[in-house]
């Protein structure tokens, strides 16, 4: 086992929190910068929002594979390089765009080397001793959920102070301070168990994916995903137009809401490992899916910002303890060897809930309205807690941290 693990840990986690400040920061006032580049139109608006916001993860998933593989081959070190100087790159670069379609491009650049996440899962797994991963899992998704929690709030804050350009620039110096990290503190640790070069990314799927217990909590954070992203691109429009708010200070309003909702996720995953101590953790699964179902339906019903608020954090508060638990019970359930390159297969397939949702909620509510994204995605979680109960009941043996 790597000597000073804890450091290595608590640093990739730390560039976890820039990097996903850096992917997720903008979305507080994309649709509200959509309007400064010629669309008008609101439908319009929250399509085009649906679609930059979507187009990321859908890079995402189909390049992490790849990224988590070289990780595997070469070692982290080298492809996180890589990663994070060309999104510094792609991000300065948004800065210059006068057009969706411009928009548009760039964000997919930054899909294409947005693969570091399932990187730092695999460095849990490789150099955490097994008794600590779920501490490992439990700080590393608290910083991943700290960049949903700051992104927005110093995006909103940046948009309304200097206006829909400046953030670009700040959150492209705050990506290149990352790579500086990773190029002068990161080790350069390797795999002891690297995979075949001839190993294709679509016989790897089908391997997890044969594995039910993964498949299916694969399946639902595919469900996971596409509810807690689908409401993140029509949330500014909705709090624009259906609460008694101050329109110049809709994108602050929107990162402190989301700051909220993230910052209780960030406390329930540092404390899951006392949770599974009381808890099976299928049950922390459905109990927790539930919930965010139902506080997702509660949020639509609240007829102010005050009201929304308070239901979008508690529903932060549930999902908090879902990833960790599922990323924890794949690890599990996948030999050894194959520990380092599983996320990276997997998400592939989970992350799609990610495209599935901006690109729904926009289509959905340019179609039917904002009450129906809420609704539906009530439904996605209340459809994965029925799946994960039918599946685990039958099941005696549940594992603990």
């Amino acid at each position: 086992m790597i000597e000073h693990w804890k450091r290595i840990v608590y640093l990739i986690s730390a560039i976890q929190v820039g990097a996903g400040i850096t992917i997720i920061g903008v979305i507080s006032f994309i649709p509200l910068f959509l309007g400064d580049i010629g669309v008008s139109d609101q439908g319009e608006a929250a399509f085009w929002a649906g679609l930059i916001s979507g187009i990321t993860p859908l890079m995402i998933c189909f390049t992490a594979p790849y990224w988590t593989t070289k990780a595997n081959q070469w070692g982290p070190r080298k492809p996180m390089m890589v990663l994070l100087a060309m999104l510094s790159l792609s991000v300065g670069l948004s800065s210059l765009a006068t057009s969706p379609v411009q928009l548009f491009l760039l964000r997919m650049v930054q899909g294409f080397v947005g693969g570091f996440v399932p990187i730092g899962l695999a460095i849990i797994t490789m150099i955490v001793p097994e008794k600590h991963v779920a501490w490992g899992m439990g700080l590393y998704q608290a910083s991943m959920v700290m960049g949903v929690v700051f992104g927005p709030l110093i995006g909103g804050l940046a948009a309304d102070l200097l206006g829909y350009r400046a953030p670009f620039l700040v959150f492209s110096a705050l990506a290149f301070m990352c790579f500086l990290g990773v190029a002068f503190l990161m080790p350069n640790i390797q795999h002891k168990h690297k995979i075949d070069r001839g190993t294709s990314q679509l016989s790897l799927i089908k391997y997890f994916l044969s594995i039910p217990k993964v498949r299916l909590l694969v399946f639902m954070q595919f469900l996971c995903n596409f509810g807690i992203t689908g409401i993140g691109p029509i949330l500014p429009l909705y709090i624009k137009h259906y609460m008694d708010v101050d329109e110049a200070f809709v994108a602050t309003i929107v990162g402190i809401v989301i700051f909220l909702a993230g910052l209780f996720s960030a406390l329930a995953s540092l404390s899951i490992g006392r949770l599974t101590k009381r808890m099976g953790m299928p049950q922390i699964l459905v109990s927790a899916t539930i919930g965010v179902g139902v506080f997702f339906i509660m949020q639509y019903l609240m007829p102010n910002i005050w009201g929304l608020g308070a239901f979008r954090a508690l529903a932060g508060f549930a999902m908090g303890f879902i990833m960790p638990t599922a990323n924890t019970l794949i690890s599990q359930n996948v030999p050894v060897e194959r520990r380092s390159i599983v996320f990276g297969v997997v998400s592939s397939v989970s992350i799609l809930g990610n495209v599935a949702g901006p690109f729904c909620s926009g289509l959905i509510a340019k179609e039917f309205g904002y009450a129906a994204v809420f609704w539906l995605t009530a439904f996605a979680f209340f459809i994965s807690a029925y799946m994960i109960h039918s599946r685990f009941s039958k099941s005696q043996d549940v594992t603990e941290f």
